[in-house]
């Protein structure tokens, strides 16, 4: 199968706001719809790899049988101009709802919408997971979510970005190594290549409401009555991770009907720039397959 071909770069329209994306069709009807949400100022790129197609989610999940659907989100991409008031992260989730109702109304999906998100894009999701349009979604997996962030330079480097205009601007190229990729031999420089040319500004507002998360976690969490699966990256280092942070996690979210917690051995935050790329995503497409209505 042809590794380029697959993807198309598609429009999505709502009244509020119009947002552009990635998606790779399967060969036959779709079984089930997966959208996928970057994180913090990257687009929606992010969720492919040209150079090394098997570490693609787009790919991997069309040929699983789902049509996955790849979002610039708000803020990003086609929507890159829109009002920086409107850029906060609970009105980004309504924006987002609008836009899987709209494609959903306009494609051939399958009965079950499934969300994963990474980073920002990971805390959009479980903000979605406890909205009360989650019955849109059929189940939620996550992976560098901060939970809690350490007093690491990581952290506080993180937490002093200036803002220019709105927005965050980019970090250099080592500081983009050091932040979001883990140890030499966890991934090839051709990955890195990539992940840089998917960098864009970060929206102020998603900024502050990302360095503000984990106070929200316990109101969120217990309010989500949807599948969750989160992952935490073995190597990552702007905020915490580890078995006993993802046992925290498991325990706010007791009203989730299933709950699966995973370190993900050999990988800094971007993991799927990471040679485990595609072990992550098997897992998250066959927590989805669990979960199928």
């Amino acid at each position: 199968m042809s590794s380029a071909a697959l993807i198309e770069i598609v429009l999505i329209s709502t009244p509020g706001i119009e947002l552009s994306g990635l998606l790779c069709r399967p060969d036959s009807t779709p079984r089930g719809l997966i959208v996928a949400l970057p994180g913090g100022g990257v687009s929606a790129g992010y969720w492919d790899s040209p150079s090394r197609p098997q570490r693609s989610l787009l790919r991997l999940g069309a040929r699983l049988g789902f049509s996955v659907l790849a979002l610039d989100r708000p803020g990003y991409g086609a929507s890159r101009d829109h009002d920086p008031a409107r850029l906060d992260l609970a009105s980004q989730s309504e924006y987002l709802f609008d836009a899987i109702q709209s494609w959903r109304a306009r494609e051939r999906c399958g009965e079950s919408t499934f969300l994963i998100g990474h980073s920002v894009g990971g805390i959009l999701a479980l903000m979605m997971a406890a909205h009360e349009r989650a019955s849109m979604l059929s189940a939620v997996d996550v992976l560098g979510v901060p939970f809690r962030y350490p007093a690491t330079a990581a952290a506080a480097a993180v937490a002093s970005l200036p803002a220019a205009g709105g927005r965050v601007p980019l970090v250099t190229r080592d500081t983009r190594r050091w932040l979001l990729f883990g140890p030499e031999g966890t991934y090839d420089e051709a990955a890195f290549e990539y992940d840089c040319t998917c960098g864009r500004p970060v929206p102020e507002l998603e900024y502050r409401d990302g360095l503000a998360a984990p106070a929200i976690w316990p109101d969120v969490l217990p309010a989500i009555r949807i599948p969750v699966q989160i992952t935490a990256a073995e190597f990552e280092c702007m905020q915490a991770t580890g078995v006993e942070l993802l046992d925290e996690v498991r325990a706010l979210l007791r009203n989730s009907p299933h709950v699966i917690t995973h370190l993900q051995r050999a990988s800094g935050h971007n993991a799927s720039q990471h040679h485990i790329a595609r072990a992550y995503h098997l897992r998250a497409v066959a927590f989805f397959e669990e979960c199928m209505r």
